[in-house]
């Protein structure tokens, strides 16, 4: 025999109490900021957690002695050594101009980096593929520079096929983790208690990366 009437009834109103209950705990815990969803990281909420230029941009500030993050030449350091041989590495690292977007020869190269004795040239990819003869032109357009270094930054880490010959020799690879773990290292031996305008961006980039690039 099927269930009377009544008690189906009965049934519903119960669940339906239930619910109403559930749906009131759910929404107690929205509002008391103990149910979280979505990004977590700057770069993330803005939408631009995937944007090619924002990480250059990003990755030059960090990269100039003088930005306000106060890392002074840590995030450079580690690059550079990652890049060049202990030999090759001038000490200090004098700094003259750091560029992001910079055109030779009708070419542009992300982030050129021009010191007193050497010249550091990155080509930052996030999710674009490599243009034509891209890293062979970077090459001819920045060999005669001081010290030159050239640097392939990618999500894997992965070669250029555009860098043939001898600028195949030369460039370097290094993936967003690898450049992740530089800026940690900086933020773990940077002075603490540090306070002002900038100090705190570099460990909420370190965020970002974490959470983009695994």
């Amino acid at each position: 025999m099927g269930r009377q009437p009544a008690a189906a009834v009965a049934e519903l109103d119960e669940w339906r109490e239930s619910m109403t209950q559930m749906i009131a705990r759910h929404d107690g815990l929205v509002a008391g900021g103990k149910w979280l969803s979505g990004p977590s990281d700057m770069l993330g909420i803005a939408g631009f957690a995937r944007s090619e230029m924002a990480h250059t941009r990003m990755l030059a500030w960090l990269l100039d002695p003088r930005g306000r993050h106060r890392l002074g030449d840590a995030v450079l350091q580690s690059l550079v050594h990652h890049v060049a041989a202990p030999a090759e590495v001038p000490s200090p690292l004098v700094v003259r101009s750091v560029h992001v977007s910079h055109w030779c020869n009708g070419r542009e190269a992300d982030i050129v980096v021009f010191g007193r004795e050497f010249t550091l040239v990155i080509e930052v990819k996030v999710d674009a593929p490599e243009q034509e003869n891209q890293c062979d032109d970077l090459y001819a357009n920045y060999r005669g520079k001081p010290g030159p270094l050239f640097l392939f930054l990618t999500s894997g880490g992965w070669s250029p096929y555009t860098a043939t010959g001898s600028a195949g020799q030369v460039f370097k690879t290094a993936s967003w983790k690898q450049v992740r773990e530089m800026i940690e290292s900086a933020l773990e031996n940077r002075d603490a208690g540090l306070a002002g305008p900038g100090v705190a961006i570099p460990a909420e980039y370190a965020v970002t990366l974490r959470e983009h690039f695994r």
